[in-house]
């Protein structure tokens, strides 16, 4: 079950499994690790968190730099964070937030867990990253339910599903006067990362993608689960997008790269390192120019 309001996102699940462990894996550092981060640091205990402890906490290419704001075991646990992420290029953005966990034992032997996150900016980017930020947590609540009652760790199942490279938001009243296309009725592109999938299928900043594969994707939520279905799959996807009030078709051949899935492996390289190999691709790429270009099939495409 989820929320938004265009500051906050909210996600609520339900859990069959003790209270104190439900705790331990949202508020300690081997907790965390269990079902959502690959690793996690702090400068306190890593079993009994305390206020004004800080934590780092790396998810493949994003590192979140957080202080425990409330510790109150069992039942409230909030931190201050600071989420560098990194883009295909190497450019790094900030983002300052605040999340919030709740839980409460419900008399079924279920424990309400909710997770609210707070300090969304009021622009384009501020929508992207809430409504990234909402589907990770949907993704990560759904795998804690089962690490905790199945034993099963799904992170590479829930996660590593192939990407087209851009930034998109759901059409919001402000791209509607700039489009024509009606409020929530497509994923209006916000970024098509160089030499993406999209960059290669002819897909510019401004387009409107309204269907994949022939299913409507009228938001943010349901292109994620188009996309999503084409896991372990390797064919060209059918993209239906509007342009200039203009329908167009084009495919689409998804990528599970790590500059756009962000799943990297830092046990094995640093972040710093990282940084730089996207940069010095991305710059080898920029210069070599239309030499890393698909050429175009259909003389009438737009490009």
């Amino acid at each position: 079950m989820r929320s938004q309001k265009n500051d906050r996102t909210v996600n609520v699940t339900y859990i069959e499994a003790p209270l104190e462990k439900v705790w331990w894996s949202i508020a300690t550092p081997e907790g965390s690790d269990s079902y959502l981060t690959d690793r996690v640091y702090t400068t306190g205990s890593y079993q009994n968190p305390q206020v004004g402890d800080q934590y780092t906490l790396y998810y493949g290419d994003i590192i979140n730099h957080s202080t425990i704001m409330a510790c109150e075991p069992n039942r409230l646990f909030a931190l201050s964070d600071s989420y560098k992420s990194m883009n295909p290029d190497g450019t790094i953005q900030t983002f300052e937030l605040r999340t919030t966990f709740t839980t409460e034992q419900m008399e079924d032997g279920f424990v309400k867990l909710t997770i609210e996150v707070v300090g969304f900016r009021y622009d384009v980017t501020g929508q992207w990253v809430r409504e990234c930020l909402e589907m990770g947590w949907r993704r990560s609540l759904m795998n804690l339910k089962s690490v905790l009652e199945l034993g099963l760790d799904l992170r590479k199942e829930m996660f590593s599903y192939p990407r087209l490279g851009i930034a998109n938001c759901t059409v919001n009243e402000f791209q509607t006067a700039a489009t024509g296309v009606p409020v929530g009725q497509g994923n209006y592109l916000i970024e098509v990362h160089q030499n993406s999938p999209a960059d290669l299928a002819g897909l510019r900043p401004g387009d409107v993608i309204v269907k994949i594969d022939g299913c409507p994707v009228p938001n943010y939520p349901a292109f994620v689960r188009a996309i999503s279905r084409f896991y372990d799959q390797v064919r060209p996807v059918p993209i239906t997008y509007l342009r200039d009030g203009i329908t167009y078709e084009t495919t689409a051949d998804l990528s599970t790269d790590d500059r756009f899935t962000g799943l990297v492996d830092l046990t094995a390289d640093s972040y710093e390192n990282l940084k730089r190999k996207r940069e010095y691709l991305a710059s080898q790429r920029s210069a070599s120019g239309q030499i890393w270009k698909k050429p175009t099939e259909d003389a009438g495409e737009p490009r």
